[in-house]
């Protein structure tokens, strides 16, 4: 059995959307970059075009600018796999990123989403839940994954487990 074939509905969405650039990936699959503006609509044409599993959203720190990166495959029966597609909005900032949610779209990124949310500072226009998850709802201190993250917790002594 062979992967699925996504090339043509990749055709059709460079076709539909002037923007959007389409590349194969070296290591196998597709990276879609869209701007912010069609975000939304990019995921929402691939979603209509049988993409049904959205596996992943996390972002890149480039450290002047934020990558949002959202995975999604399209998964049938038929097929014994799908090559991954990820889309890409780029020139995010670092401070007060919003970018339209896409669980309504994909049920089981929800998570994902208040991770990146947590993580990395990016809020999710229309998520129906964007609360912390990994951190503590008292968190004050600043988002961890980016690359400017200082730990300014008081540091514990190590303990130090003695061997009988």
């Amino acid at each position: 059995m062979e992967p699925v074939n996504v090339q043509a509905d990749l055709d059709l969405l460079a076709e539909r959307f002037p923007g959007v650039t389409v590349a194969a990936i070296p290591a196998g699959g597709y990276e879609v970059k869209c701007s912010l503006e069609n975000y939304l609509d990019v995921v929402r044409f691939l979603r209509e075009r049988g993409f049904n599993y959205g596996s992943c959203i996390t972002a890149i720190d480039w450290q002047d600018r934020l990558e949002l990166v959202a995975q999604i495959y399209k998964l049938h029966p038929d097929y014994l796999g799908s090559p991954v597609v990820e889309v890409k909005v780029d020139g995010l900032p670092r401070q007060g990123a919003v970018v339209p949610s896409i669980t309504p779209l994909y049920p089981g990124l929800n998570w994902h989403e208040r991770e990146t949310y947590d993580m990395y500072g990016i809020r999710f226009d229309g998520h129906p839940d964007l609360r912390r998850i990994l951190l503590p709802d008292n968190w004050q201190g600043g988002h961890p994954l980016l690359k400017d993250f200082v730990d300014r917790r008081p540091q514990r002594p190590r303990l130090v487990r003695q061997r009988v």
